[in-house]
């Protein structure tokens, strides 16, 4: 299985400032995952403009080093930044899946260098460096395993209270945390945590934390509606079927479709502590870990991930028929990092807007857009 780097951030503007001038951008697609942190250019334009810049090569397929070394030898004379770089490729060949690791390129221009904690233990990257355009450059290739933490910082992380926190004391600090299974968003907050302790005060510069955990890439896949044409009942079971992760299935008719091929009960859930009220009922049929109504689930789930409702997902909460369905169809798409819909097409009269579209392909585009929102890989097929 693929490797998934679940990234964590949060900004901390200096003192006598709304908004902090450090820009981060992240690139995720299904065989890598980019991260470019750009700090102390006290102007949040310029900030933003190279950020946008350097990802914008990655995009396009640079390495690291050129897409970062392009950027800044193209800044105005006098303007100077602290930029990081943060590259990692999804294991692809047979050897590679069987070791569990990923391979990963960091560039480090005039910036803090990443922590990395593997194997329990704090590694000091073997960097080579070099002088390009009045910056010095660090750069290292790397591998990470299954279970690495990293963290990439600015400038202003290492300067609480007037005295220089340094590489050492962070990097046993966050091997204390790693200790604890934590992951990214719990060592995010155990990094700021401590950083806010040993400065109370507002800070007297921009202060960004970004913290990353490397885990076995998480899947969720969703078939909803009929086909519109009946032979594909099948294929459509087939393709729910052959996915790994958590298989979910939206709709009454699907359902049923579906305990007929695989010949098993289709059940109604227990009633939920507060009722079904605006959800309709779950159900339980072996082989599928959810099975929800359609439409009015979908729309409901979407419409509570909208409004930053329960923002963290729980896996265990897929089964807890104590929350209503579409809390969790929320949590399941929510602790997924790929999620894949299975659409049908069938025309039901009463499921058709006034442009003519049919509303359930309609929701689930809604839906995918919100979870590409939330960085989720996601894909649709329609049948």
């Amino acid at each position: 299985m693929k490797q998934w780097v679940e990234v964590a951030y949060r900004c901390l503007s200096r003192a006598g400032t709304d908004a902090c001038a450090d820009a981060l951008r992240t690139f995720t697609t299904e065989d890598r995952f980019s991260v470019v942190l750009v700090s102390g250019a006290q102007d949040k334009q310029r900030a933003t403009h190279v950020a946008d810049a350097v990802i914008a090569g990655l995009r396009q397929g640079a390495l690291p080093d050129a897409a970062a070394e392009t950027t800044l030898v193209e800044l105005p004379q006098g303007v100077h930044v602290s930029l990081s770089v943060l590259q990692v490729e999804r294991a692809q060949e047979a050897h590679a899946r069987a070791s569990h690791a990923c391979g990963a390129h960091v560039v480090e221009c005039d910036a803090p260098p990443l922590f990395l904690v593997q194997d329990g233990q704090p590694a000091l990257l073997p960097v080579t460096e070099e002088t390009i355009g009045g910056y010095l450059v660090r750069q290292c290739r790397f591998s990470l395993q299954d279970g690495s933490h990293l963290a990439m910082v600015s400038e202003g992380f290492l300067r609480p209270r007037g005295r220089r926190w340094g590489w050492p004391d962070i990097a046993v600090a966050a091997r204390r945390w790693v200790d604890t299974g934590c992951d990214a968003e719990e060592l995010l907050e155990a990094l700021v945590h401590t950083y806010q302790r040993l400065n109370p005060d507002p800070p007297q510069q921009d202060v960004t934390v970004v913290a990353m955990h490397v885990r076995p890439m998480r899947t969720a896949t969703v078939w909803t509606g009929p086909p519109a044409d009946p032979a594909q009942d099948e294929a459509m079971l087939r393709s729910l079927m052959a996915e790994p992760g958590e298989r979910i299935i939206c709709g009454g008719t699907t359902a049923r479709i579906a305990a007929r091929l695989l010949e098993a009960e289709l059940e109604t859930e227990p009633k939920p502590a507060g009722g079904w009220e605006e959800v309709p009922p779950t159900f339980q049929l072996e082989g599928v870990d959810l099975v929800t109504e359609g439409l009015i689930t979908l729309r409901k789930a979407s419409e509570q991930m909208e409004s930053g409702e329960q923002l963290r997902g729980s896996r265990s909460e897929i089964g807890d028929w104590r929350l209503d369905g579409a809390m969790r169809l929320m949590q399941a798409l929510l602790a997924a990092d790929k999620v894949h819909f299975i659409v049908g097409l069938a025309v039901n009269p009463q499921q058709v807007a006034e442009s003519g579209v049919a509303m359930r392909k309609g929701v689930v585009e809604e839906l995918a857009r919100v979870l590409e929102g939330r960085g989720k890989l996601v894909s649709v097929a329609y049948y």
